[in-house]
Order: structure tokens, then C-alpha cells, then sequence
């Protein structure tokens, strides 16, 4: 609900089309790296190979928070706990790599 209130937020501030497309292909790769993440870790169960796609998504949440800082300080604040989640879930998906490795290919 916040991530989407950002954007909207950030989309009515942006000031030009090339800007709103920035924006929405970082909300599309971002959204593509979170749903990589849970395909990774819950139905492949893989958590190793989501503990290294999981810094992609805290990287994409990072240049989210970034890029719409410029046209709206309320859009990035509203990021912040997302960003604070994703570290937690870092924490998480290490230990369980850390508990439960080494873990085989499923082919």
C-alpha cells in the first residue's frame, strides 16, 4: 500500500514523460526482482540462490528511493520501511542458508 502510494505521489510530481518512464521501469524491475524472489526461495527452494538475488532487490528499493527523493521527499519516506523489511528478510534468508545449506540443483 505505501509502495503504491509512493508511486502514484512520485508519478503526479515527475515533470516530464522521459521522468515518468524512469520511474515506472524502476516500479517494473523492482516488482520483477520481488516476485524472483519468492519463485526462488519458496517453490524452488532455493534460499541460496535468493540470498544473492536479494541484494538486487534491496539495490532496486535503494534507486527507487533515490530517483523519486528529486520530485517527491514524501514517495521516498514512504519506501522506507519496504527497504527496512527487504534488510530484514536479508537477515532471514541468510540464516537460513546458514542452517539448512548446502543445498542441491533440482534438475
Amino acid at each position: 500500500m505505501l509502495a503504491a502510494t509512493a508511486g502514484a505521489t512520485a508519478w503526479k510530481q515527475t515533470p516530464d514523460r522521459a521522468s515518468r518512464y524512469w520511474l515506472i521501469g524502476l516500479f517494473a524491475l523492482n516488482a520483477s526482482l520481488n516476485t524472483l524472489w519468492s519463485l526462488l526461495f519458496f517453490k524452488l527452494q532455493r534460499p541460496d540462490w535468493a540470498l544473492l538475488e536479494v541484494g538486487f532487490l534491496w539495490l532496486s528499493i535503494a534507486a527507487l528511493i533515490w530517483s523519486m527523493k528529486a520530485y517527491s521527499r514524501r514517495s521516498s519516506a514512504l519506501l522506507l520501511p519496504y527497504l527496512l523489511w527487504v534488510s530484514f528478510a536479508i537477515a532471514i534468508n541468510y540464516a537460513t542458508v546458514q542452517l539448512n545449506g548446502p543445498f542441491s540443483t533440482p534438475f
